[in-house]
């Protein structure tokens, strides 16, 4: 079944990453390699979760590189809506916002192409060791 969104490859227009996304297995590496960084100092990151999915937060030169996570960044034209940073919805970016809003997404929000889903980015931690910690227990 395809997708209405119509998910197409970005092409020259990505944006710069502002946070990443790490699924499953990746995630818990992720935060795995993160705990000494959290230990010896604040990383100045932040991370929204759920049981599958890890957002992290931080300026692009400061995410880390892990084989297999994405990257996302608010849409240029609409900073409420954030998307994977190599595709876009087939459809203009403000009525996607209107429409999910309309649905009850909390703005601003990170939708997500695989697996489709839209996960709401309005109460970002920071990720230090206790965090890291209470993460990689509920990622588990």
């Amino acid at each position: 079944m395809t997708s209405p969104l119509r998910w197409q490859a970005a092409g020259d227009s990505a944006p710069a990453p502002a946070g990443l996304v790490a699924c499953g297995a990746l995630a818990r590496a992720l935060l795995a390699g993160l705990r000494p960084r959290a230990q010896a100092q604040g990383n100045g990151f932040s991370v929204v979760a759920t049981r599958d999915m890890l957002v992290l937060f931080g300026a692009a030169d400061t995410l880390p590189w892990l084989d297999g996570v994405r990257y996302c960044a608010p849409h240029a034209s609409a900073p409420m809506l954030w998307l994977p940073t190599d595709t876009v919805p087939g459809l203009p970016a403000d009525l996607v916002v209107a429409n999910l809003a309309a649905r009850g997404a909390r703005l601003p929000f990170l939708l997500w192409d695989a697996p489709e889903q839209v996960l709401p980015l309005d109460q970002p931690v920071a990720l230090d060791a206790a965090c890291i910690d209470w993460l990689a227990q509920v990622l588990a």
